[in-house]
């Protein structure tokens, strides 16, 4: 009895400290979460990275010093018998044997011919023993050279397009930069339409991209950070902020989760926006993916965090808020009512698209007493042929325009625009002739998918579209009140969801009545601040005074900036002093 009574001591003993378990926060899940709140704890451990890509080749191995060996090595390395494309090309010269390995497709050729292989044929014979230092100054031509030391690091300059050049006897080899630069020319943005601004968009080439971005904020702080993957296909990220500006905080956290990525291959932008996501599982997506140079810029200078990827045409920004997904950078380019009335169409159209359906379901199946009597007999006598529920009606027709929208897309561009066309003004007419669906809700499906045209950013349209259909669900079981515990979950969820750190519904949710920039567009001269809720060093967008010469500005700001401009140095004395 008294063995029994001990394990069932020690039983509930375990049982405690497993109920306990449940309100301690384990120690291991310290610094996996993000928050700009100046309260937060800094993290308490690091994370570190133990997943390596090849952990049987762990060691590096030394680059051979004999030519045969080092032909042999980076020839098993690459493949070369099996790459038609692989260039493995040996120079005989005075003072020993050239090996010189790159790929063809990303090589300029002529480029190899006049700054690695002329110089050093050209050498003289006659000259001293040939010293490393020689060497490198042989190589003028090329602006970028790097030393490389063990096999493994010559496979990554190699497979990121450099030449590797190698000179028998030296146990050390250089990577130099001579890669072609063909890429599409630069065009206008095809995803978003430009009514009035720039028409250049981003191409496939980095260093393309980059120079459209230094072209319109030519400044020493514009950071462009090179972040190094240790994936297969050796892609590489930049990732963009202004120094002074972005908050550390914001930096250090990107840094963090770009690093943190150890896949094989990162396909493009859109790709890699799943892998620093906070909540990947939401309809809403926490970044924005632009091509326009314009936009990057503005989001830079108001404190975000831009991510390019060589290769991809897109940025993606972050943080970012639900408001600026709603906002398109026409709405600066035009008047302050003109963007002010296209920003209050567009929320409008929002809501349109969501709720529309719904509550045309809800009205109709569940509470008819709300409309009046003539309309609700209208309505009865159109849908007196049809055989279906509202709910039918309705889904039948969502599905049939989710059929044309994609084949749109699928099929070529020519007869894209004309399939659209003719494709909704056949089944429109075919299924209100054959009795399926009222004309009423050909009505009430038209104006509801022109209103989700009229949001500008493109990913924002498919979430509009889920949520829909999910309101449309919710309507049908349940009327109003589906409706209303729909609107509460998103709004739950809408509150919950964070972009970097940042709250998503910032600055209404939660309230920050400094930043007015929201729905209605601030005059560009009285828009002085930058967010306050991205955590900004540099709060001071603008100078106070814009418009000295202008008769409705008061004259007591003249004096206070006159007041504050003489004040300055006695500042500075009494700082120094």
């Amino acid at each position: 009895m008294r063995g029994v009574a001990v394990v069932s001591l020690l039983n509930w003993k375990k049982s405690l400290q497993n109920f306990k378990k449940l309100f301690v926060v384990d120690s291991s899940t310290q610094g996996k979460t993000f928050s700009l709140s100046s309260s937060r704890q800094p993290y308490q451990r690091k994370v570190t990275l133990t997943r390596k890509y090849n952990p049987k080749n762990k060691e590096k191995r030394d680059i051979p010093v004999a030519t045969k060996d080092i032909q042999k090595a980076i020839a098993s390395l690459f493949h070369a018998n099996k790459n038609p494309d692989f260039v493995n090309r040996v120079l005989k010269t005075s003072y020993g044997q050239i090996s010189i390995f790159y790929y063809q497709s990303m090589i300029d050729a002529q480029q190899v011919q006049d700054a690695v292989i002329e110089p050093l044929v050209s050498l003289n014979a006659e000259q001293e023993q040939l010293s490393w230092e020689n060497l490198k100054d042989l190589l003028t031509y090329s602006h970028v050279t790097k030393e490389v030391t063990t096999l493994e690091d010559s496979a990554v300059q190699i497979s990121a397009g450099r030449v590797f050049v190698h000179v028998e006897g030296f146990a050390i080899a250089l990577a130099v930069k001579a890669g072609t630069r063909e890429s599409r020319a630069v065009e206008s943005p095809k995803t978003e339409t430009v009514i009035r601004g720039a028409n250049d968009s981003f191409v496939e080439e980095i260093r393309t991209n980059l120079y459209l971005l230094r072209m319109r904020l030519s400044i020493p702080e514009f950071i462009a950070e090179p972040i190094e993957q240790p994936h297969r296909s050796q892609e590489r990220l930049y990732m963009l902020y202004i120094e002074g500006v972005t908050s550390p905080k914001l930096v250090k956290e990107m840094r963090r989760r770009l690093q943190a990525i150890n896949v094989d291959a990162l396909h493009s932008i859109g790709n890699l926006e799943h892998y620093v996501q906070g909540r990947p599982l939401s309809v809403f997506s926490q970044g924005i993916t632009t091509e326009r140079p314009d936009r990057t810029i503005s989001h830079l200078l108001e404190g975000s965090v831009a991510v390019m990827m060589k290769g991809s045409p897109n940025a993606l920004l972050m943080p970012v808020t639900l408001w600026s997904q709603l906002h398109s950078p026409e709405d600066y380019y035009f008047r302050w009512p003109i963007g002010t009335f296209a920003r209050v169409i567009r929320l409008i159209a929002l809501i349109v698209a969501i709720f529309l359906p719904s509550l045309y379901i809800a009205v109709v199946n569940f509470h008819p007493e709300m409309i009046r009597t003539e309309l609700m007999l209208s309505i009865a006598s159109a849908r007196e042929r049809v055989p279906f529920p509202t709910f039918l009606e309705i889904l039948f027709l969502e599905l049939a325009f989710e059929f044309i929208r994609e084949s749109a897309l699928r099929i070529p561009n020519m007869i894209g625009p004309t399939i659209g066309i003719v494709g909704a003004i056949i089944i429109g007419q075919a299924v209100v002739e054959a009795g399926i669906v009222s004309p009423i809700v050909i009505v009430i499906l038209a104006i509801t998918v022109l209103a989700g045209f009229s949001i500008p950013y493109y990913t924002l349209t498919y979430s509009v579209r889920i949520l829909r259909l999910i309101f449309v669900f919710f309507a049908s079981t349940f009327g109003f009140f589906g409706i209303v515990v729909g609107l509460l979950l998103l709004a739950h969820h809408l509150v919950s969801l964070k972009s970097l750190g940042v709250p998503f519904l910032s600055p209404v949710s939660p309230l920050r009545p400094g930043n007015q920039d929201v729905i209605i567009r601030p005059l560009p001269y009285l828009q002085e601040l930058r967010p306050t809720f991205m955590g900004v060093l540099n709060k001071q967008k603008e100078a106070l005074l814009q418009r000295p010469w202008d008769v409705n500005t008061p004259s007591e700001i003249h004096l206070l900036k006159s007041y504050t401009r003489s004040k300055k140095p006695a500042l500075r004395k009494k700082k120094k002093q």
